[in-house]
């Protein structure tokens, strides 16, 4: 049930990210399309033909969304919470600035990075993250209502509570 939840919140979220990257990318004229851009990285290192390394960066792309979305998975059943705004705003930014460091040592260590805006995409990136933890938390939040589970986990008695 913990991968399906995460599988099911990556794809969302992954999803609902992409969306927000190609609305700023066609706002700008800038590329700011993750996938788009990992593609573009693997073919100009690898002997890899340029259709294929599309392939492999959309697939990266929403490899790296499950992953996240596993660490939010374990982030809330060691909380032993549901997603809630606070929590989505905090996972969110970690991701961001965690993807930000990735993707920084990344066009830093390549021999021959594509010309990309990295102020303007680094900014858009954070962002994107949150997007994409307000899309996981929907998609969680969506399922616990599908399933007819209203907390997830047992929640500690308050001092107000009626036994």
């Amino acid at each position: 049930m913990i991968f399906k939840r995460a599988l099911t919140g990556a794809i969302s979220g992954t999803t609902l990210m992409t969306a927000f990257s190609y609305a700023v990318t066609k706002a700008t004229g800038k590329n700011f399309i993750e996938p788009v851009i990992l593609g573009e990285l693997l073919h100009r290192i690898a002997p890899i033909k340029k259709p294929a390394s599309k392939i492999i960066g959309w697939t990266a792309h929403y490899g790296v969304g499950l992953f996240f979305d596993l660490f939010y998975e374990e982030y809330l059943q060691i909380r032993r919470t549901s997603p809630n705004l606070m929590n989505t705003a905090l996972l969110g930014s970690i991701s961001g600035l965690t993807g930000i460091a990735v993707w920084h040592a990344t066009f830093k260590a390549h021999p021959n990075p594509p010309g990309v805006d990295l102020k303007n995409f680094y900014k858009q990136l954070f962002i994107a993250h949150l997007v994409f933890a307000v899309g996981t938390a929907l998609m969680r939040k969506a399922i616990d209502k599908k399933n007819d589970v209203h907390k997830p986990f047992p929640q500690p008695l308050s001092d107000n509570a009626i036994v």
